[in-house]
């Protein structure tokens, strides 16, 4: 197995997501695992809404409980996902995963089991085998950011409570990791220990189930990303494709029929393509929406708490920590889907590069590939609302506009 595919499934298998395990990846061990971590992620959820409603008169508690309460959404709804579509995860990983579908091309196939041949068969050959190794290796080192990045947040929320106990000194005080809401009492110190591990074991899933579940999407939206560029690379070189894979002469006319052909395959791999990036879509949408709307709100949040406290006190640098790694997730997914638009614009104009016209069958598909391509591959959010640039700036703004709004509020009172 690749190694980002060993990193992806050892991060996952921690919450019970086993779809990168080579066997047994649904047997009922995984399963239970999964469906504890689900108990425990919806458990959380709850107590932090709980924690809002009973900060809803203290304005300062309540904007700590919203940083917390932000994360438990994320959080629950990305098990949840990953609970309820477990079987088609694992048809998607198979399928962009485990085996890179672009070798399906005839084209890429026979090129890929060349040793030597003309300059634009071999740079297509490495531009196939480059393009899968950096983006493993970008995913792989994304991921192991990540990870210690949400690693270190929550350690700091974790050590921040016993920080302020031991400073404190007060034995009766009982300050946890998190801004939750408990219907017991914590004066017991076996009850305050059991939440208290609780609060760490939440803390740990987040380590796991957030970098996990979005390198999953980051890995199958790159591999569309990917082979875009080379279907683009393909067809705006096809006549020259062709002519070195017949190694005729300019005269020649056999060659317009492997351009035909190679054209053909090319339409086919799109549709294929662009039929997995809808399901991919259809499943992730509910997700792209919450992180939207959530990290907006937590962004407010956390710089509103940033701007009514000491700004280098130890309390306050989990609050830079968390807002920073969730702006830095919108950036990253926002980028991912204006990517994923970009190429699609280049695929479209790749086209009608050099119009060719062989004959009626290769005109005709020029005119399909042209109306299928001018479609795009957007990933939408909701409505017209696309993952791209413009709503990263959106974000930024509508959390600026929020802190603004809440600055104000709280100076009036």
């Amino acid at each position: 197995m690749d190694e980002t595919l060993q990193c992806l499934n050892r991060v996952l298998s921690f919450v019970g997501i086993s779809i990168f395990a080579k066997n047994n990846w649904d047997s009922p061990f995984y399963r239970v695992i999964q469906i504890f971590n689900l108990i425990i992620a919806i458990i959380t959820f709850i107590l932090t809404t709980g924690c809002i409603i009973n900060s809803f008169s203290d304005l300062p508690a309540l904007i700590e409980s919203i940083c917390i309460w932000t994360t438990g959404v994320i959080l629950s709804i990305s098990i949840t996902i990953c609970w309820v579509f477990r079987k088609r995860f694992r048809l998607f990983v198979l399928e962009m995963g485990f085996r890179d579908t672009i070798l399906d091309v005839p084209l890429i196939h026979y090129v890929m089991g060349l040793e030597s041949g003309g300059a634009l068969l071999m740079e297509l050959k490495e531009l196939v085998v480059d393009s899968r190794e950096r983006l493993l290796r970008f995913v792989r080192v994304l991921l192991k950011c990540y990870v210690s990045s949400v690693f270190v947040t929550a350690s700091l929320y974790i050590v921040g409570a016993i920080y302020r106990m031991l400073v404190r000194e007060d034995a009766s005080l009982r300050i946890l990791a998190f801004e939750m809401w408990f219907p017991w009492s914590l004066e017991d110190m076996r009850v305050y220990a059991a939440s208290f591990i609780f609060h760490a074991y939440a803390g740990l899933i987040c380590c796991s189930g957030y970098p996990g579940f979005q390198m999953t999407i980051i890995l199958l939206v790159g591999q569309s990303i990917r082979q875009l560029r080379i279907l683009t690379f393909v067809i705006s070189h096809q006549d020259e494709l062709a002519k070195e894979i017949t190694n005729m002469r300019e005269g020649e006319s056999l060659w317009q029929l492997y351009c035909t052909d190679i054209l053909s395959q090319c339409i086919k791999h799109y549709i294929t393509l662009k039929t997995f990036n809808n399901r991919v879509n259809v499943i992730f949408r509910p997700f792209y929406l919450t992180l939207i709307l959530v990290a907006t709100l937590l962004v407010c949040g956390c710089s509103t708490k940033i701007a009514i406290s000491n700004k280098f006190a130890l309390e306050v640098i989990k609050y830079y920590v968390h807002e920073f790694c969730f702006i830095i997730v919108v950036l990253m997914f926002c980028l991912l889907g204006q990517q994923l638009q970009d190429e699609c614009e280049k695929l479209e104009g790749s086209i009608l590069q050099k119009w060719y016209i062989y004959n009626a069958k290769h005109t005709k598909h020029l005119r399909i590939f042209k109306m299928a391509a001018s479609q795009r591959m957007p990933i939408h959010i909701f409505g017209t609302i696309t993952l791209s640039l413009p709503t990263f700036t959106w974000f930024i703004r509508t959390g600026t506009s929020f802190f603004t709004l809440m600055m104000s509020f709280m100076e009036e009172q």
